[in-house]
């Protein structure tokens, strides 16, 4: 019997026999020892122990273990920010229950984006370990830890209060799947995409590693329009009974760059022939692999002649490095480090050069972040002969979570990354993103009052333009309203959007700027990504009545202060798409 049904069988079972016992007490250990078997003998059921100590929790809200494990849990997996809810009973029934009780607290509030909610408990923290200077046990964080969480939170307010200029979605089932999906890479032309995958259908083995999820494998999903096909392996010349990840598509798709445990993780390539199939895999040439040490990604410039990849060998600046190699006459020479401008005492990662050769993107944990890996951005400076200091791409590319491989698309308007996000299909999902600045979300043109939750958007069509919507349309800005908690475009609304993609068709120098909001119901990070939600929504019933992508531009500034009714909205406008770049 699959373990997952074994286990929700099992649990049904306890469940309604427990009701009949009709006491809370009774009927919460019931749910924790068999949570407590999930949890110890099956890591792959994570997500089923955590919902039974969750339903532990929820029978007896006073017992302490039970709703220390259900925190606990939600820290570990996904909804992150859910462990507060529990930790929260923890401390309040027994706050000497865990040491660094505050720091579990801190982290819940962090993965919420309620940083300032969160500093207060990593100092809370702070002032318990600096009185208890002596105390050795298990379930104490250190000084510096905490020191990091706390310059994350301060980070991550400052980058929240200045929105990225991106949106965000999944891209879709075809793809993702209820295990680890992650490392996208792609073609030039966006029409290939291969990834690395922990799922169970399609694996080359059967069997589950020692964490209990399957092993690494490659696949395959190729884009007809807007369509992903359903991901297939990419076959046993790649993958083999055991770990098998991607690190690089060439431009034309014909060369994937792989990473293989050999010498403790090197890199290695295979070549696409006319008839599809794939070569075996090789080491690649040149001085790039090391002896010993581990070289875990890698990327080409567009002219071929510049590669960089992520290593941990010797002296670098801290663990993993990012580091340079040029091409002369056809090989790859002696390896460079990138410098500090890029690389720091932590980790860096996921190198991509872009297709102008001079902008760099990576992920660090070591530059200006909000927690964990995050996506930057850095360009060559030819006046100083140097790396611009490296810019966070902020949220929502960028959360608490660890962003990493991010692979932009030729014209920089999109780019794709794996991430774990609530709405996902499981664990790490695979995500689309897509720039939005270059369609009036300029610094030039955006005003925002992130801390009034207030739109001030500044039209960018002019006098003439507005007249012309409103003779047709009779509208300056076309509001859509929304159920509680929900981003589904009401019937109600669909009449004057679908005049106004009909509209959009016969003027094609006119595009759609959406803002959408939320009333004040969640925490921040729930509204922001609520809001998010409701702006693509909107630009996926455009694209749906043949509004081109590139004419439309989406944001979410979660909360709005207001009537709870009226705040739950989006606001479409129509731009003059000709006057961008005055």
């Amino acid at each position: 019997m699959n373990m997952f049904i074994k286990y929700l069988f099992g649990f049904s079972m306890i469940f309604y026999a427990a009701i009949a016992v009709g006491q809370n007490t009774e009927l919460a250990n019931i749910y924790l020892e068999q949570a407590d078997q999930v949890y110890s003998e099956a890591k792959d059921a994570i997500e089923i122990a955590k919902e039974i100590y969750v339903q532990a929790a929820e029978a007896d809200t006073m017992h302490v273990r039970a709703n220390y494990m259900a925190g606990r849990l939600y820290l570990e997996t996904v909804n992150r920010d859910y462990s507060t809810k529990y930790f929260e009973r923890v401390k309040r029934l027994d706050p000497k229950y865990k040491f660094n009780i505050d720091y579990l607290l801190g982290r819940g509030y962090q993965y919420g984006l309620e940083f300032d909610i969160a500093l207060k408990y990593f100092e809370a923290y702070k002032k318990r370990l600096l009185a208890n200077r002596s105390y050795r046990g298990n379930d104490v964080t250190s000084t510096s830890e905490v020191n990091e969480r706390i310059e994350e939170c301060k980070n991550g307010m400052e980058i929240i209060d200045m929105p990225s200029l991106y949106t965000i979605e999944n891209v879709g089932e075809n793809v993702n799947s209820a295990w680890p999906d992650y490392a996208p890479v792609l073609n030039e032309d966006e029409t290939v995409m291969i990834f690395t995958s922990r799922r169970q259908e399609g694996n080359t083995n059967e069997n589950v590693d020692k964490d209990n999820f399957y092993f690494e494998d490659i696949f395959i999903s190729k884009r007809k329009g807007i369509t992903w096909s359903k991901a297939k392996n990419i076959g046993s010349n790649i993958n083999t009974p055991y770990h098998d990840s991607n690190l690089y598509l060439s431009r034309d798709g014909k060369e994937l760059y792989i990473y293989s445990d050999v010498g403790n993780g090197d890199i290695f390539y295979s070549s696409e022939n006319a008839n599809g199939e794939w070569s075996k895999p090789k080491p690649i040439p040149g001085r790039i692999n090391s002896a010993g040490f581990s070289e875990q990604s890698v990327n080409i410039s567009a002219d071929g002649e510049f590669l960089l990849f992520a290593s941990n060998r010797p002296g670098g600046y801290g663990g993993f490095d990012i580091y340079g190699c040029y091409k002369e006459d056809g090989e790859w020479k002696r390896p460079f480090n990138m410098g500090p401008e890029i690389n720091t005492k932590y980790d860096e990662d996921g190198p991509f050069i872009a297709k102008d050769g001079v902008t760099i993107y990576f992920s660090s944990k070591g530059h200006k972040g909000f927690g964990g890996f995050d996506v930057l951005k850095t360009k060559y400076n030819d006046k100083t002969q140097k790396w611009d200091k490296p810019e966070n791409l902020g949220y929502p590319v960028n959360t608490v979570d660890d962003e990493v491989y991010f692979n932009p698309t030729a014209d920089g308007k999109r780019g794709y990354l794996a991430s774990v996000r609530e709405e996902g299909q499981g664990f790490t999902d695979i995500y689309m993103v897509k720039y939005t600045g270059d369609l009036g979300v300029t610094a030039k043109s955006r005003i925002v009052d992130i801390k009034k939750k207030e739109n001030n958007f500044i039209s960018d069509a002019d006098l003439k333009t507005k007249q012309l919507i409103d003779s047709v349309l009779n509208i300056s800005a076309y509001q859509v309203y929304y159920e509680v908690n929900s981003a589904e475009i009401l019937p109600e609304f669909e009449g004057k959007l679908n005049d106004m993609a009909k509209f959009l068709r016969g003027h094609q120098n006119l595009g759609v700027q959406v803002s959408a909001f939320s009333s004040s119901d969640g925490n921040l990070k729930f509204n922001l990504e609520l809001s998010n939600k409701r702006a693509q929504a909107v630009v996926n019933y455009f694209k749906k009545n043949g509004i081109e992508e590139d004419r439309l531009a989406a944001r979410g500034f979660g909360v709005l202060s207001g009537s709870e009714t009226k705040t739950r909205k989006a606001e479409v406008k129509i731009m003059d798409l000709s006057r961008f770049g005055e």
